[in-house]
């Protein structure tokens, strides 16, 4: 039974809750290469069987064989159903639902895959627009003098909005995508006097910024010299539209995070043209905020990707201020955060640009625990031992910060801050301790569940050609449309296969879309999700073992299981034309037809 609840809102509630903070707060979870791992609730478990994989947001217990995402957890934590399990993580991440929800028109402004299309849309015309039209040679002088690449220019799809008050409304004439969809793209806006539409970027560099899925979903433009605006504003960014939300959003992170999950570190910096110039001198684990101090949700994105992040910021007082404010947050969320300043308050652009790539690493490898940054922004000017009231409020916001470690966080971390503070400010480190734990105690809410087992699927009895088949189509959509026409869901066996591929099957045909991430958003049951995380984990490992799938070879498997399934068609046929013939069910006509079908089916088994 469907919850009632549409692809947005699921997929609201999913990116708000992170699988490693939900499992943590049920178990107690250690890190183990790019994963996590704990003892698995539903069996009894002598060593960690249940392992987290913060990339995929999933996670798998191997003994009981059964996986999931943070929907299917609470399922089978809780003993509930999914529209359940949705209110509960909701709830827990401060979303509300609205039961009354209203379906999305296809081809309208709500509807998130067209506003998709047209982002794309709209980014390539500004991208060809920045590369040809002498309108735009200012921009490219800017870029050429900054030291940026044409390559560079290209990988990340720069452009260039012409300063024309409906250039890109006259180009989406005759197309689908009407003035409504551009508006709800933030790439157009209405007067204030409502009479019509104008550009919101015109006469600006532009940088699109796309997230994780590589799809574009906003814009950042920029001044350029030498174009003559009347805004002074030096950059305008999208605002809030149904694809983008600065919080949850990180520039440069769709480029980035597949080195970040084998280094498991992440460098934040504060704009555009520093992460493309850090990118440019061949640094690939640097992103950028979007006009907005990290947040909860920003680390809740990171946690998937990276362990270590290094926050390189101003060196004014602001700088630091700013840094001090959000080190509880990652401190709660067990993040080891460092912090960089750079020297001469140099932006990390001109830093990398004067100083080069290995330079800007090496303060990145040297910056200080965010922790031991906070210690010296409160005890900065206050002499410990003579100013007891200012030394014990500084203590005493410190231990506030420590109180906030999650249960889950290493105790030897906590010992050692511990007897740094006892030996810095003179007290006695059981007294620290003692005060450590009542603060603590009011910002804890940590309660074991009891376990439900949920039922298993015997992976080993899927067949080879409808496991490849359901696996290109999650991972080759390009092959999607050839394959749908080809192969029916009849021509599956009876099972979860069969049953996950109608259901792909009516996506396509209601002009779903058909992916990964879509399909564990709008498949509820349990069943089909241990199925899809399946599927998705084994061509992984194949991955990650060399079993090359790139796109030339991907065709050539496609056209393998095509014929596979073709044979079978074939082998079906000819046993139904054998079987008439013995019982004599045709007449001589029919009779004479059916033997030069059987003819022609094993000379083309021979290659004749």
């Amino acid at each position: 039974m469907s919850s009632g609840f549409g692809s947005d809102t699921k997929d609201q509630v999913k990116k708000a809750t992170d699988v490693v903070d939900l499992i943590g707060s049920y178990a107690q979870l250690r890190r183990s290469g790019s994963n996590y791992v704990c003892h698995c609730p539903w069996h009894d478990d002598q060593r960690p069987s249940l392992q987290v994989n913060p990339a995929r947001q999933s996670w798998v217990c191997w003994v009981c064989n059964i996986r999931g995402d943070v929907f299917d957890f609470v399922m089978r934590k809780e003993g509930v159903e999914f529209f359940e399990a949705l209110k509960i993580l909701a709830e827990r991440a401060g979303i509300a639902l609205n039961v009354a929800q209203r379906k999305v028109v296809k081809g309208s402004p709500e509807d998130k895959q067209t506003l998709y299309a047209a982002m794309l849309w709209a980014t390539e015309r500004f991208h060809n627009y920045l590369l040809e039209s002498p309108d735009a040679s200012a921009a490219r002088d800017y870029l050429s003098v900054r030291g940026f690449a044409n390559e560079t220019i290209e990988k990340f799809r720069l452009g260039f909005a012409p300063l024309k008050w409906s250039w890109l409304a006259d180009q989406a004439r005759n197309t689908e995508y009407s003035l409504e969809i551009l508006a709800a793209c933030d790439l157009i806006a209405q007067s204030d006097r409502g009479t019509g539409y104008f550009e919101r970027f015109r006469g600006r560099l532009l940088f699109p910024i796309f997230d994780t899925l590589g799809r574009p979903i906003a814009v950042g433009g920029r001044l350029v010299p030498g174009v003559d605006m009347e805004s002074n504003a030096k950059y305008v960014n999208s605002r809030e539209t149904r694809l983008f939300s600065k919080s949850d959003t990180l520039y440069g992170l769709n480029y980035v995070k597949d080195a970040v999950s084998k280094t498991r570190s992440l460098t934040v910096v504060e704009g555009y043209t520093d992460v493309i110039a850090c990118w440019q001198s061949g640094l690939n684990d640097v992103v950028a905020c979007l006009g907005t101090a990290l947040n909860e949700k920003h680390i809740r994105l990171i946690k998937r990707f990276a362990d270590r992040i290094t926050l390189v910021l101003d060196g004014d007082d602001a700088g630091r201020r700013r840094a001090n404010e959000i080190v509880d947050l990652f401190v709660a969320n067990d993040v080891d955060l460092r912090i960089l300043t750079l020297p001469e308050n140099q932006d990390p652009m001109d830093f990398v640009t004067k100083n080069g790539r290995e330079s800007f690493q090496d303060l990145v490898n040297r910056s200080i625990d965010a922790v031991e940054h906070k210690i010296r922004i409160e005890t900065d000017g206050i002499d410990l031992i003579r100013d007891t009231h200012k030394a014990n409020a500084a203590l005493e916001r410190l231990l506030q910060t420590l109180s906030r470690l999650p249960k889950s966080a290493s105790s030897i971390r906590r010992d050692q801050l511990l007897t740094r503070l006892s030996r810095q400010f003179g007290v006695d480190r059981e007294q620290l301790k003692q005060r450590l734990v009542q603060l603590a105690a009011k910002n804890r809410n940590y309660e074991a569940q009891t376990p439900v087992i949920g039922t298993t699927i015997d992976f080993k009895s899927f067949l080879i050609r409808e496991k490849e088949l359901l696996q290109l189509l999650l991972h080759a959509p390009e092959h999607l449309d050839t394959i749908i026409e080809n192969i029916s869901p009849d021509q599956f066996v009876e099972g979860p296969l069969k049953q996950l591929y109608l259901f792909i099957d009516e996506c396509f045909q209601g002009g779903d879309e058909v992916s990964f991430d879509s399909l564990m958003l709008n498949v509820e049951d349990s069943e089909l999700k241990n199925v899809l995380v399946f599927l998705d984990e084994e061509w992984h490992q194949m991955q990650a073992v060399g079993f090359d799938k790139d796109f030339h070879s991907q065709e050539k498997i496609v056209a393998e299981v095509l014929e596979v399934f073709r044979g079978l068609e074939l082998d079906s046929d000819r046993r139904q034309t054998l079987s008439d013939l013995q019982q004599k069910q045709l007449d001589e006509k029919e009779e004479l037809t059916a033997l030069e079908d059987l003819l022609n089916q094993a000379r083309q088994r021979q290659g004749l």
